[in-house]
């Protein structure tokens, strides 16, 4: 293409179905998480599930999901991307995640402390997408519709916001699987609507971009990368609530024990 051409938006479906799948992934992973970050027994919050959370939904089911989704949008230049801002918006991602699980976590559910929990992961999601367009290394610059931007915040705040009521308020499998195949078409859906809010137009003539990091194989790595930590993850979870049965159990026998002496 020549300098002042704009790009035409196209994509390859392929990569915007397999974003899809790990968004819908790493929801469910968060899913399980967070039904176990509030404490009943000691009134407070397990922070262990709370990283584990964060990083599920946020540093797999957003950030990996934003840069599988950022490949899927056809270019015809090479494209790359910075470490430093890619490394920024993973952190924003995970951090702003785990703000949010916790300030919900932290007491009994409420759906005022939903939507201000909702807030911080939107704001979070959409500065993590934005940041991640900013690590984009190409032979290009892209016009905002200011629209399409305020658009895309806000389908981020209200995604995030019915992702928190799910995490908190749904307890069985089926129910869990059902919610992470919503919530991963909504982290789709404000991704692709802030990628429609840019114009990408060339600046120079098409040449691959250089430094940072990149390839047609990125997004597929991303993936292998992103499921194989989800997995791990799922195992841990599954690990921890078969100990966690256990300890109950022998602290239940503990409690029978001497009610049947007493008994006899």
């Amino acid at each position: 293409m020549s300098p002042g051409d704009i790009v035409p938006l196209s994509f390859n479906y392929g990569l915007v179905v397999l974003s899809y799948l790990i968004a819908v992934a790493g929801s469910f992973v968060a899913l399980v998480c967070a039904a176990r970050i509030r404490n009943a027994d000691a009134g407070d919050v397990r922070k262990g599930y709370i990283a584990l959370a964060a990083i599920a939904l946020g540093g797999v089911g957003i950030w990996s999901m934003h840069f599988i989704g950022m490949q899927a949008q056809a270019f015809p230049f090479g494209l790359r991307f910075g470490y430093i801002p890619t490394t920024f918006s993973l952190l924003i991602a995970i951090i702003c995640s785990g703000i949010a699980f916790w300030f919900v976590g932290r007491s009994s559910f409420s759906t005022i402390n939903c939507l201000i929990g909702g807030s911080i992961l939107g704001i979070g999601v959409a500065a993590m997408h934005y940041m991640g367009v900013f690590a984009m290394k190409m032979p290009a610059e892209i016009t905002w519709n200011t629209g399409l931007i305020a658009l895309s915040v806000l389908i981020a705040i209200a995604a995030a916001s019915a992702a928190l009521w799910l995490a908190f308020n749904i307890e069985s499998l089926k129910q869990r699987s059902f919610a992470a195949l919503l919530m991963g078409g909504a982290v789709c859906g404000m991704h692709y609507t802030g990628t429609a809010a840019g114009v990408v137009i060339c600046t120079t003539p098409t040449t691959d971009s250089a430094g940072g990091f990149g390839g047609m194989s990125l997004p597929y790595i991303t993936f292998l990368l992103s499921t194989v930590v989800l997995l791990a993850m799922r195992w841990q979870l599954r690990r921890t609530s078969i100990q966690y049965r256990a300890e109950l159990a022998a602290r239940m026998d503990a409690l029978i024990k001497p009610m049947d002496k007493t008994a006899v």
